[in-house]
């Protein structure tokens, strides 16, 4: 399995917590090991609702985001904390106060800023603009369709100092499928309608196509993910059986070829 499963060992150093951690109260940057020792700067986010799919989105966005060529994390794991180890750096909420150990979602640090920590409003403008006309956006975008993620914002957007752009923050995916039945939900954040805003008609015509001839990539690397797949179902699931084939078949139908231009009535 491309995801690699550490236990608490691999928990090294806490490194303070980010500018922006988002709704996850307990995300914090680590020092955290691999499979071979080597030690990586990550963000790290504890997950302990048995009933929220975020654990499971996150690992299964990380592998069709390889396989789909959408830039992503270098390194991504799922770890086991140590609660009490990371209570004395930062405070955590009740929900911990049964825990010895957590499971949480690793993510080697992008080097490189979101494309939403802008300064000034001028900033982020440009910012935004450059992001739409480049080609990693409609490679982005194209992955959020079929994939199902809602809740694609500036801030998981990252611009990477090696150039490009990289997708992180995938555990909003699959949401009909996922999310819908736990009773959770997102504000709906997609970056086509952004980029209908940021972009003049022409523009956008042409950003809707290059998404659609993205989506040619997309049936192959779901072909070459689905053992992956399978294998993070079986074992972060309790029950995986009533979601196993949900979850198969919305990937795999979305991926088939003309489905995205479908969607869009794009010809493209």
């Amino acid at each position: 399995m491309s995801v690699p499963i550490l236990d608490a060992s691999a928990w090294r150093e806490y490194r303070g917590r980010p500018g922006n951690p988002g709704i996850n109260a307990s995300t914090h940057l680590a020092n955290i090991a691999d499979e071979m020792g080597k030690e990586r700067l990550c963000y790290v986010k504890l997950m302990p609702s048995p009933i929220s799919p975020a654990l499971l989105c996150e690992a299964l966005g990380w592998v069709l985001a390889g396989h789909a060529e959408v830039n992503r994390a270098e390194f991504s794991a799922i770890v086991m904390v140590d609660v009490a180890t990371l209570r004395k750096s930062q405070p955590l909420s009740p929900e911990f106060d049964t825990l010895t150990s957590c499971p949480a979602w690793c993510s080697q640090a992008v080097p490189g800023s979101a494309v939403r920590d802008q300064a000034k409003r001028m900033d982020f403008m440009v910012s935004r603009k450059a992001f739409f006309r480049a080609q990693d956006s409609r490679k982005i975008a194209a992955f959020d369709q079929w994939s199902d993620l809602r809740d694609r914002n500036f801030g998981n957007v990252i611009r990477s100092d090696k150039g490009g752009y990289a997708s992180i923050d995938h555990e909003t995916m699959l949401y009909d499928t996922l999310w819908i039945p736990t009773g959770l939900g997102f504000e709906q954040r997609c970056l086509m309608e952004q980029a209908r805003k940021a972009l003049d008609s022409k523009e956008f015509k042409r950003f809707q196509v290059d998404m659609t001839k993205a989506a040619e990539g997309h049936a192959p690397a779901f072909v070459k993910a689905k053992a992956d797949l399978e294998a993070l179902i079986e074992l972060i699931l309790d029950d995986p059986t009533p979601a196993k084939g949900g979850i198969v078949s919305t990937l795999d139908a979305r991926s088939q070829q003309g489905w995205l231009a479908k969607q869009l009535r794009v010809i493209a």
